[in-house]
């Protein structure tokens, strides 16, 4: 029997990581290219961004590229019926799996599969954006956040950006205190003072990577005991808290399971305690029943048991076990 090939990918607003496995679970090859955010960047560089990391997962694989029999998109800009359907022109594009094979939704939905392999509770997402999703016992499902840079993305590594350089420009003019993110924001954004900073932002503009970028400034920062760099990630986290709480309670979560698993992921989760620490405490605070935990396997891994299930094949305790395996090529 031909040994059955899948594909799971997940893009972000920074990169994409594209997995190829086979239906056993076990990690073939891995690639990765720039953005997934098609609003951000535009569908021709995305399915650029995607043929690149295909090209390395087969490469990494030893294999000669050809059509997989499945493949899931989880990507980060995927909200409406007319997103799936770019994303879906553009694997046809590719040619990546038969038409009837590919699956395609929000990063969210990965992010689930991963992190809670097929059981009920919230995953949270926190990376260049935020955003929450839950799955209740019976099936129904519920979004909250990921709205995008301008109207929400509350706590994530885009906006911790924001708030680096709103605390420069509060320290500059006396309403905020003193802190050292002043000075690594103008070195960031390769400017002399902080009035040059409008120009900087209003006429030339910052992408989401970029404010993502400035994001990392502010746990560095807070690691070396910047006053103001901590109390800028114990507002995101209680933002953040906010959104798990409302997921919490719009699928009775708390009634039905007792004690809820929150399984997060996203860049800003690398910056380890400085980060994870405040969002556990302000998830105590807000939503006590929900108990933040280690996800079991990456959002692309979550792809992959999606694509998985898009053969028809029930996904057991094997693959998942084979994808743990392989876990440590994907990150």
């Amino acid at each position: 029997m031909v040994e059955q090939t899948v594909i799971g990918i997940d893009g972000g607003g920074t990169r994409t990581r594209v997995v190829l496995a086979n239906t056993q679970g076990v990690v073939l090859g891995v690639g990765e290219g720039g953005s997934g955010n098609y609003h951000d960047v535009g569908a021709d560089q995305v399915c650029a961004n995607v043929e690149l990391a295909l090209e390395q997962a087969w490469e990494a694989a030893g294999l000669c590229r050809t059509e997989a029999d499945a493949a899931f998109f989880g990507l980060g800009s995927i909200a409406a019926a007319a997103d799936r359907e770019v994303i879906r022109k553009l694997a046809r594009q590719i040619g990546i799996a038969p038409d009837q094979c590919v699956g395609v939704d929000h990063d969210l939905r990965i992010a689930l599969a991963g992190g809670l392999v097929g059981q009920p509770g919230i995953v949270l997402i926190a990376g260049t954006g935020s955003s929450c999703y839950g799955r209740a016992e019976d099936g129904r499902t519920w979004r909250a956040g990921g709205w995008g840079p301008m109207l929400d993305d509350v706590g994530s590594g885009g906006w911790l950006g924001l708030q680096s350089m709103i605390a420069a420009v509060r320290e500059a003019d006396g309403r905020g205190d003193p802190t050292v993110l002043t000075a690594r924001v103008l070195d960031a954004l390769q400017i002399n003072e902080v009035d040059e900073i409008l120009k900087r932002v209003d006429a030339q503009g910052l992408a989401r990577r970029e404010k993502a970028a400035l994001g990392r400034l502010v746990t560095q920062a807070a690691s070396e005991g910047d006053v103001v760099a901590q109390q800028i990630i114990a507002r995101g986290a209680a933002e953040l808290a906010e959104l798990i709480a409302t997921v919490a309670q719009q699928l009775d979560l708390i009634e039905s399971l007792g004690t809820v698993p929150v399984a997060v992921t996203g860049g800003l989760t690398s910056a380890g305690d400085v980060f994870m620490d405040p969002l556990r405490e302000a998830v105590q605070r807000r939503a006590p029943q929900c108990e933040v935990i280690e996800p079991s396997l990456p959002p692309v891994l979550g792809a992959v048991l999606l694509a998985i299930e898009l053969l028809g094949i029930p996904v057991d305790a094997h693959q998942v076990a084979q994808l743990k395996q392989g876990q440590a090529v994907c990150n």
